[in-house]
């Protein structure tokens, strides 16, 4: 965020080289095993709080003071846009009111009574880092700001975002509006997964109309790393003097996307704390797709069944990401039950693949029926049973049907004869 200036951001060189000096022993791994992280040596950040997560598994990668509740100025606004995503639809048209063209801080500027899309009003928020985009939307998705922040807190919680407090939709300085660097990602994560605000948060510069000057204004985007960083494609920057600087990063390399959370950084370190974290994550991590969902898994037999065996698959998907340099210890193993009798109904449980890293276990994946497997009907006693008392029902129906026929038919005889009599 851009609100108060750039006057205040200057410290002085020997706050600066305090700053250096008190992160080199902060910074640890989060991973799932000491000795998987022994031999990784994450980079020294100036930023106070800082997160590497990959963007599909969502495995934290790295971290310093992750979970430590910080004001977070306008990355606020990677959330007031998923929850305008998940809520509206981008051709839907927004005016602007008052209060909102004339928020404090960073600004599209819009004028009061301007009419916008969804999707314009997007743009400035996440190019141009507009405050006053983000009171007009959150006005329009849920009728009023206060609305709009419970929703966000809500969203939030949804997410697994449980030390994050919101009190405004554009990140204006409260002491009630706070997140951390490990919340953040988690909420970026789960924009991030929509082609929409990939789109967005992507995009170097648009042009978008200026209803109030009748011609189109040019947004740049505030995140240098789009053009100086390789596969860089999101997401957002921040400052207020309470916050400094902040950045959400993303990129994307080898089908590989990373988000890179630095809070509390000082002047261009933001970018460096960024480009460093991305560097660690690209050059030491890997992400794995080691099973599908529905992926086969060879058969299991079946005793007294219609058929002989039951197909096995996978009931879910298992995506990781995991240390390059022992990636090639991945294992796994196939647990199926071998005492299976019919009737078996599709999706029951018959056993585990399971897989490990260096030994040790990283996740399992339930394997399950792929159809349903019934007993046959003729090897039961109760079948015969069924086609005794049929066989007797319909022979006892035919012989009253032939008795009934042939009384009917002597009624007749015995009527006609006496016709015949009277005559």
């Amino acid at each position: 965020m851009h609100q108060t200036g750039y006057a205040g951001r200057t410290k002085s060189l020997a706050f600066f080289a305090a700053s250096l000096l008190a992160v080199r022993t902060t910074f640890f791994l989060l991973f799932p095993s000491s000795a998987q992280a022994a031999s990784l040596n994450p980079p020294a950040l100036v930023a106070r709080a800082a997160v590497l997560m990959e963007a599909e598994t969502g495995t934290v990668l790295a971290a310093k003071n992750a979970d430590e509740k910080l004001p977070i100025a306008s990355t606020t606004k990677i959330m007031t846009a998923l929850l305008a995503l998940e809520r509206g639809k981008l051709d839907e048209r927004i005016t602007i009111s008052e209060e909102a063209a004339y928020q404090e801080g960073s600004s599209m500027y819009t004028s009061p009574g301007e009419t916008y899309t969804l999707e314009d009003l997007l743009y400035g928020l996440l190019l141009n880092s507009g405050n006053d985009a983000a009171w007009a939307i959150a006005e329009h998705i849920s009728g009023s700001v206060p609305a709009f922040v419970a929703e966000m807190n809500q969203r939030a919680r949804e997410l697994g975002a449980t030390n994050t407090h919101f009190t405004n939709p554009s990140g204006l300085p409260d002491p009630g509006h706070y997140s951390t660097a490990r919340d953040l990602a988690l909420i970026t994560k789960a924009a991030l997964a929509r082609s929409d605000f990939r789109r967005i948060v992507s995009t170097k510069a648009r042009k978008v109309p200026w209803p109030a000057k009748g011609e189109e204004k040019l947004l740049i985007n505030h995140n240098r790393l789009l053009w100086r960083y390789e596969g860089a494609d999101g997401v957002k920057t921040g400052y207020t003097n309470e916050a400094r600087q902040c950045l959400v990063a993303s990129a994307t390399r080898n089908g590989q996307s990373l988000i890179a959370v630095i809070l509390r950084s000082e002047g261009n370190s933001v970018w460096t704390d960024a480009e460093r974290l991305l560097d660690y994550g690209f050059a030491n991590f890997t992400t794995r797709t080691l099973v599908r969902a529905g992926e086969g898994f060879g058969e299991v037999k079946v005793k007294g069944g219609e058929v002989a065996s039951v197909p096995v698959q996978a009931a879910r998907g298992l995506t990781v990401t995991v240390p390059k340099e022992k990636s090639n210890q991945l294992n796994r193993s196939v647990e199926l039950s071998d005492d299976l009798t019919a009737p078996v109904a599709a999706g029951r449980k018959l056993g585990e693949v399971i897989f490990t890293l260096a030994g040790e276990e990283i996740g399992r994946v339930p394997l399950v029926a792929a159809a349903d497997v019934a007993r046959p009907l003729r090897r039961s006693w109760w079948f015969w049973a069924l086609v005794a008392v049929g066989v007797y029902t319909l022979g006892y129906s035919l012989v009253s049907w032939d008795l009934r026929r042939r009384r009917q038919r002597v009624r007749w005889k015995r009527l006609i004869a006496r016709y015949r009599d009277r005559e």
